[in-house]
């Protein structure tokens, strides 16, 4: 029984002493590569821990190029206690190395029978450094050729190459979440500055305006309603624009209004200070789309409105068109498809300079398939500022039945470019051309004169006349 129990006793410290007795577990961290300009080589810095329990033996340190044929070289390692690290550095020559180029080199510390290669145990017993022989300036010996780099941006002086495991900068590794945590702070500062950016444009920014006004022709008719000057008065509310858009009916009349400055440039003096849309919905004037353009729009149109007297036909339709194509895709984002066949109204808001912008009425009427010109004056100006506000109205058509949404968009585009033709372009009243581009016919002046059946009678006393 004795002998049992003695058995018994040996065995449980048998076990005892093996479950005390740890093996070590050597491990790399904190590499350094530095480099030796009158040598050639690179100084590979580095410190091995040993987490496990006390080595018994001496092992080995090597450093080798990485999955590739070069230069070896090969330390020895004492044997260290448990939780003990010293510091090793290693000379690794640069001969022989791909200049300017960044080359791969692996440590092995402690590789051999107690920590055999490819256990779980000496995953951490190696470590890759990267050697750049352009990093130290070095050219005697080496071949001086270019940096090769996966992807190169000469502008910042960016080079990147992808490796496994991570990402190298400019010759500096990074592992995958390093890099992921450094695209995270850029990607989070490019929205700080982006919200920036917001907020300033806000404040500083002012957004485009319509706001109401009144012509400074817009006085009181103080004028006999039946002289010259009374008609005429009454004549101005009824111009919307430069465009002649009533029907031609004999005998018809209608009245347009003209933008020049001194010298009767057209338009001359004048800048477009705000262009909108406004379209009523189907239930009659409950609510309306109203689109107001972008400052962009106002600058480009009275850019194109001085240029354009020394542009031809087609350069000036080459011009206009991509405005055209601008104002309409903003206008058509806001009509729904039910308000489709509706018709636009496009107004304009011009403002010029006191003592250069000029304002003249023209009044026609349709004799002998041609419109004439029967009477034109400059309206009396009320009290003014430094600046002389008119504002103009077009019409144009919504979507004619059996047109498709894609038709209604390219002829909307078409009428915008014609109305602005039409508007930059100078007039000529001492000619009479054939037709002008849509089919109206001719216009030609005439001298004001009574006549059967003609409403107004021109002027015809001097109290009345300019």
């Amino acid at each position: 029984m004795v002998r049992w129990k003695i058995i018994a006793l040996l065995f449980l410290s048998t076990i005892v002493v093996a479950a005390q007795v740890r093996p070590r577990d050597y491990s790399i961290s904190s590499s350094f590569v530095s480099y030796d300009l009158d040598a050639l080589t690179a100084i590979i810095a580095f410190t091995v821990e040993n987490k496990g329990g006390d080595a018994q033996e001496a092992s080995e340190i090597i450093a080798s190029v990485y999955q590739g044929q070069g230069a070896e070289v090969r330390e020895g390692l004492p044997a260290l206690p448990a939780g003990q690290t010293r510091d090793f550095e290693i000379l690794f020559p640069l001969e022989g190395l791909p200049p300017n180029e960044i080359t791969t080199v692996e440590v092995r510390a402690g590789i051999d029978q107690y920590e055999l290669d490819g256990s779980p145990i000496a995953r951490n017993n190696r470590q890759l450094v990267y050697i750049n022989p352009g990093d130290a300036d070095i050219t005697s010996g080496l071949d001086p050729a270019a940096p090769s780099y996966d992807l190169y941006l000469p502008l910042v002086n960016l080079g990147i190459n992808f490796r496994a495991g991570g990402i190298e900068i400019n010759g500096r590794r990074y592992s995958g979440g390093e890099f992921l945590g450094i695209a995270g702070i850029l990607l989070a500062a490019l929205f700080c500055l982006w919200l920036l950016s917001l907020a300033l444009r806000l404040v500083f920014r002012r957004p485009p305006k319509f706001e109401p006004w009144q012509p400074p022709y817009a006085a009181g008719a103080w004028h006999d309603p039946n002289s010259a000057l009374g008609r005429r008065q009454s004549w101005q509310f009824h111009a919307q624009n430069c465009t002649i858009d009533a029907p031609r009916v004999p005998n018809q009349v209608t009245v347009i209004k003209r933008l020049t400055d001194d010298a009767g440039v057209n338009l001359g003096g004048w800048e477009i200070k705000a262009v909108r849309t406004v379209q009523y919905d189907i239930y009659g004037r409950i609510s309306r789309s109203e689109v107001v353009m972008p400052r962009k729009v106002n600058m480009q149109l009275t850019r194109l409105a001085r240029r354009a007297r020394r542009l031809d036909q087609a350069e000036l339709r080459k011009a206009i068109k991509p405005v055209a194509r601008r104002m309409c895709r903003h206008a058509l984002a806001a009509i729904e498809k039910q308000n489709r066949m509706l018709p636009l109204a496009l107004d304009m808001r011009f403002e010029g300079a006191q003592g250069e912008a000029r304002v003249h009425f023209e009044l026609y009427q349709y004799r002998s398939d041609a419109w004439h010109l029967i009477d034109e004056w400059e309206p009396e100006m009320g009290k003014l500022g430094a600046r002389v506000p008119e504002h103009f109205t077009f019409s144009l058509n919504g979507q004619l039945p059996g047109e498709s949404y894609r038709e209604y968009k390219a002829r909307l585009r078409d009428d915008v470019a014609q109305l602005l033709r039409g508007l930059f372009s100078e007039h000529h009243l001492d000619s009479a051309p054939a037709a002008d581009d849509d089919g109206r016919g001719p216009l030609q002046p005439e001298a004001a004169e009574g006549e059967a059946g003609w409403p107004y009678a021109g002027p015809d006393d001097e109290t009345d006349a300019h």
